[in-house]
């Protein structure tokens, strides 16, 4: 692929000739009215291309039954390559680039074409390059340019990476690398249970001919490039320290392995060095966006080597989400365990934002029916609150199995998997604040007291009637909370990121969380772009001025949430923060007069230097 002028023609016959493979050019296939058009100087649009290539999109997929094929094609947008791998998705696309001068000289040299020399500027502005396919210059011979391609063609059956663990996430990862062209081996231990999961997922995917499936993990290791690209899907802890200890006698230097699972930042950290001592890359990866994220695009946050990073990255870019500024959401978030540390304080927002969803219900339970709030939801994420949580909750209002809403049969016990608790006790190892993802992790843990809950029910004071809380002051609290929630997460990485030296990068990372993640929201694009001239959201005057303006809403929010008997536990810590944070004089010097008095801890004094430190005989 590439524009007119480049050579695709006169490489695809070249390379038919040393392969035997069929060669077909694409510009046979235009119809006259379409070569009239090219010939008289004028540019062919979208609709003028779309009958031609959905009838290309048919002919790849008769070809690709007859063996390995090479077809020439302009193919200048993504949109036009998705429609030609509509049939048929493995796809070697070879990308052919050269300097305007030097195409244009081509054209002009040319003889007897119906494409005009004028048209070259318009299907450059036109050109979108893939970030994936293999990358010629056309700088050289043909005969050079043929023996390089081969060279890269033959390289590539090997598989490009080898995906370890064959569960919900590590499917949809597999598939995604596949369906970009990739060549994916997939392995998964030969257990009773499990033994046939590779030979069921490698039929019922038949039709991708870059998959390959092992159950013998020697075999599936020699599968791979090197250096070998090693991505495992597994349970974190002890199950990724046996792997490791498996594969490390089986690889080589230079040999990358990466934890796309939700393993805990401190154990990648020791990982790294394990792997080090035989110059091997480990690598953390966080990787959000659940089943959807994993298969057609994710949030991907790298945590590892430069080196490793420059191996990975061409992968990355592969199977993450795309952002707004068609770029992919993925990013390099320091070395070591980076990566997994971004990810786990993206779940402990997660697990706030939820949180603050579940007290939002709590309250309008009261006032409104299932579809009225879904209604209010579905309002509120038109707009600058818009953010994906949001969005599904508002389809969960509308479920329904037989007469009744699903959600009055899910029973009130809300379950964890242990980030958002790593999240708080990483917070207080820091000396940082998250009192709104410690908060809702402890609302979970409330919520799972089922039984005492039930009998402890009764002894609840009945409250008083009341009118319904106003919409307009709910959706300002909703906005106060979400903002502080953000700032404490922010605020964590940054903690971290001083510790470990990490690079600390606010408006990369927040443009990694604007698309494929769970947290995706209006308010993360807002964020990402405030970063961009101040680290620190706390010195965001847009951001304070909202908060001010907002403060007495989630204060009335809270009174009436007291008068109703309602707990709402993330939206307190988050009123609590900011009035704290906001308070010149806190009652801190009297616990600290009691830390003197008890334990000999020492004090500062207001009318004192703050580097001398002063012990009183109470």
């Amino acid at each position: 692929m590439g524009v007119s002028g480049t050579g695709k023609t006169s490489l695809g016959k070249h390379l038919s000739q040393l392969t035997s493979w069929p060669f077909y050019d694409a510009d046979d296939f235009h119809s006259e009215a379409n070569k009239s058009k090219m010939k008289s100087g004028d540019a062919l649009n979208d609709l003028d291309r779309l009958p031609w290539l959905n009838l290309l999109s048919l002919k790849i997929e008769e070809w690709s039954k007859q063996g390995e094929t090479i077809l020439a094609c302009s193919a200048l947008k993504e949109g036009y390559r998705k429609i030609l791998s509509k049939h048929y998705n493995s796809i070697c696309w070879v990308v052919l680039n050269g300097s305007f001068e030097l195409i244009q000289s081509r054209l002009k040299n040319r003889k007897n074409h119906y494409f005009s020399p004028l048209l070259l500027k318009s299907q450059l502005d036109t050109l979108e390059l893939p970030l994936y396919g293999i990358k010629i210059n056309i700088n050289q011979a043909i005969e050079v340019l043929s023996a390089d391609l081969l060279k890269k063609i033959n390289t590539m059956s090997s598989s490009g990476i080898g995906i370890i663990g064959l569960g919900v996430m590590g499917q949809g990862i597999a598939l995604n690398f596949v369906e970009k062209g990739i060549i994916t081996s997939v392995y998964n231990r030969s257990v009773p249970g499990e033994d046939k999961i590779v030979s069921d997922f490698v039929n019922s995917n038949n039709a991708l001919k870059n998959l390959k499936g092992f159950s013998d993990l020697a075999e599936f290791i020699k599968s791979l490039q090197q250096p070998r690209k090693i991505w495992l899907m597994i349970k974190s802890g002890f199950a990724v320290d046996s792997l490791i200890k498996e594969l490390l006698p089986l690889l080589n230097k230079g040999d990358v392995i990466v934890d796309g699972g939700n393993s805990h930042y401190k154990d990648t950290q020791r990982r790294v060095l394990e792997a080090e001592k035989r110059k091997i890359h480990y690598v953390g990866c966080g990787v959000s966006g659940g089943e959807a994220g994993a298969r057609y695009g994710a949030s991907i946050m790298f945590g590892g080597s430069p080196q490793a990073y420059d191996i990975l990255k061409p992968l990355l870019n592969n199977i993450a989400a795309i952002d707004r500024s068609k770029n992919p959401c993925q990013g390099n978030m320091g070395t070591d365990g980076a990566g997994h540390f971004v990810k786990m304080i993206h779940n402990g927002i997660e697990y706030a934002e939820m949180q603050l969803l579940a007290e939002t219900f709590s309250i309008l339970k009261n006032q409104m029916v299932y579809s009225e709030i879904a209604s209010l939801f579905e309002e509120w994420n038109k707009g600058s609150l818009g953010n994906y949580l949001l969005q599904i909750t508002a389809e969960i209002f509308k479920k329904k199995e037989g007469e009744h809403y699903l959600l009055d049969l899910i029973l009130d016990s809300a379950q964890s998997k242990g980030t958002g608790a790593w999240s708080s006790s990483t917070a207080l190892a820091l000396g940082q604040v998250n009192t709104m993802m410690s908060s809702a992790v402890f609302a979970r843990n409330i919520s799972s007291l089922k039984t005492q809950r039930l009998s402890l029910s009764e002894r609840k004071p009945i409250p008083g009637k009341s009118m319904p809380f106003n919409i307009s002051k709910l959706k300002e609290a909703y906005r106060f909370a979400r903002i502080i929630n953000h700032i404490q997460g922010f605020n964590l990485i940054e903690a971290a990121s001083k510790k470990y030296n990490w690079n600390y990068k606010p408006s990369e990372i927040a443009r990694v969380w604007t698309q494929g993640c769970i947290i995706r929201s209006s308010l993360m694009e807002e964020l990402k772009n405030s970063f961009t001239s101040e680290n620190s959201l706390l010195k965001n005057s847009k951001l304070l001025d909202s908060l001010s303006k907002s403060e007495p809403d989630i204060a009335d929010f809270i009174h009436y949430s007291i008068d109703q008997k309602i707990a709402l536990d993330s939206y307190s810590s988050a009123y609590n923060y900011w009035i704290a944070l906001c308070t010149e004089n806190l009652p801190a010097n009297l616990i600290q007069a009691q830390r003197d008095f008890f334990g000999a801890h020492t004090y500062q004094r207001v009318d004192k230097p703050l580097d001398q430190f002063f012990h009183t005989q109470w």
